[in-house]
């Protein structure tokens, strides 16, 4: 019984420490992941900037997009809510515990320091952005000549079609391709998206690359619902259209074959995830990766990828 009672006791402040040890790592990778949206260098670095252009876009005035803004918003939000509907209590009472300790207060104070050299930081970057003369869009302008261009080997896709088909990306080689991965009950970054391929495709020079979309939602988006979510998003597989969904377990494994972060709410089926957008080349490789592009862009970008281009 007495060890028992012993273990019950020490459960709370056995809760403490982990609550406090989960908000301090949440507080370090928010911190790092700002920094390298924000943080100011002594020069300018190429690695930086197009890290900067993949994870948050990049206006020419320096700061995020605006889907930027919310994955640097949303993201450590939904951790931290996360956090404090588990471990609420036991975080308040390890943050009380550590305030009255002497080395408590002085890392409170840092952590305290940090948030506010963070906010000062980014703040000091809106106020120069604001004043700043260049203000376009830069999605206005044409894809950069410098925009960075990979060669990884795409992953195999092995799904179903909107017609029940099975198919294989492996298939369409030989010439460019825009894939995206995206859902159904999305009511605003999914439809963009697609939008923006289909105009690529329509406004293509040539035979146009074809729009291959991924399902994040085959729960939902299964293969017998796939008709009248192409016909939704305007996907003829006559004109190259492909809409695909399969089992749960292989969407899932090939969405994270591709490196594409998504959280999906189990309560209410919704999908949190970046607005990308691939273009294969020819020879099946991932030759450019975007988020949220124009048309114009994808357009371009295909044209890269043509022999002798």
């Amino acid at each position: 019984m007495a060890g028992a009672e012993l273990t019950v006791a020490e459960r709370p402040e056995a809760d403490e420490r982990f609550a406090l040890g989960g908000f301090l790592a949440w507080f370090a990778i928010t911190s790092a992941w700002w920094a390298l949206a924000f943080a100011p260098l002594p020069r300018a670095e190429a690695w930086l900037a197009a890290a900067r252009n993949v994870c948050f876009g990049s206006l020419p005035n320096g700061l995020p997009e605006p889907w930027g803004w919310m994955l640097l918003v949303l993201a450590p939000a939904a951790a931290l809510s996360f956090l404090l509907a588990v471990w609420g209590r036991s975080l308040g009472r390890a943050l009380c515990r550590l305030a009255v300790r002497p080395a408590g207060w002085p890392l409170l104070a840092v952590l305290a320091g940090v948030l506010a050299f963070g906010g000062w930081t980014v703040g000091v970057r809106i106020a120069v952005a604001a004043r700043s003369d260049i203000s376009a869009d830069p999605r206005s302008e044409p894809l950069p000549a410098t925009y960075p261009r990979t060669a990884d080997a795409a992953p195999p896709l092995l799904l179903v079609d909107q017609t029940g088909a099975p198919f294989d990306l492996a298939t369409l080689r030989g010439r460019p391709v825009f894939l995206t991965f995206a859902y159904g009950h999305c009511a605003t970054v999914c439809p963009l998206l697609v939008e923006a391929m289909r105009k690529a495709s329509a406004g293509y020079d040539g035979p146009p690359p074809p729009t291959v979309v991924v399902t994040l939602d085959p729960w939902r988006d299964t293969p017998s619902s796939l008709p009248g979510l192409a016909r939704e998003w305007s996907l003829d597989k006559g004109r190259g259209g492909i809409l695909l969904s399969g089992p749960p377990e292989e969407v899932v494994a090939a969405a994270e074959a591709y490196n594409v972060g998504f959280a999906r709410d189990e309560r209410t089926g919704e999908i949190t995830h970046a607005g990308m957008v691939l273009v294969l080349d020819g020879e099946g490789r991932i030759a450019y990766r975007f988020l949220g592009p124009p048309a114009h862009w994808l357009i371009e970008a295909a044209r890269r990828l043509e022999p002798g281009a």
